[in-house]
């Protein structure tokens, strides 16, 4: 805790310091300063090896991915007491549901559209449609004003 005669002698201090630092002359700036800055504002900060995924060259990162993948495929194929064939077959029937389903969901989509579109009065398609390609304008006119106000943000920042 800071008792009351701690405090006065810290602000004393940082007065001190104050009046000392003030009192000292005004140094001008090297002439070579603000290339030297700007140089180094440009050059990249971080070391190449050290930067993230994303940098890395494409071959280094496809590389890199199937070893992953195959690490992964193979620790999973000495950890489980399966054969790789049974493996293989119990994969393939799961992936042939997976597209019966979607598929059977698909035509229910197809059998829906076709009931609610044969029901509905044409005026109110197209309107609907109008109203939907209207909703989109808008939506992509404030997504634009949105990156046009980022942009002036940030060069207005760095202008200040």
């Amino acid at each position: 805790m800071n008792t009351p005669d701690h405090d006065a002698r810290a602000d004393k201090l940082a007065s001190g310091v104050d009046r000392l630092v003030r009192s000292l002359p005004h140094r001008p700036a090297p002439a070579t300063l603000e290339a030297r800055v700007l140089a180094a504002v440009a050059a990249p900060s971080v070391a190449r090896g050290l930067r993230g995924f994303h940098s890395w060259l494409p071959v280094w990162r496809a590389a890199f991915l199937s070893v992953g993948v195959g690490f992964a495929a193979a620790s999973v194929w000495l950890l489980l007491p399966v054969s790789l064939s049974d493996a293989w077959v119990t994969l393939s029937d799961l992936f042939s549901q997976a597209s019966e389903r979607v598929t059977a969901l698909g035509d229910a989509a197809r059998v829906l559209s076709g009931m609610v579109s044969g029901a509905l009065p044409d005026w109110l398609r197209v309107w609907g449609k109008l109203g939907l390609m209207v909703l989109a304008a808008l939506y992509l006119a404030t997504l634009a004003a949105g990156a046009v106000a980022w942009r002036w943000w940030q060069t207005d920042a760095s202008v200040r």
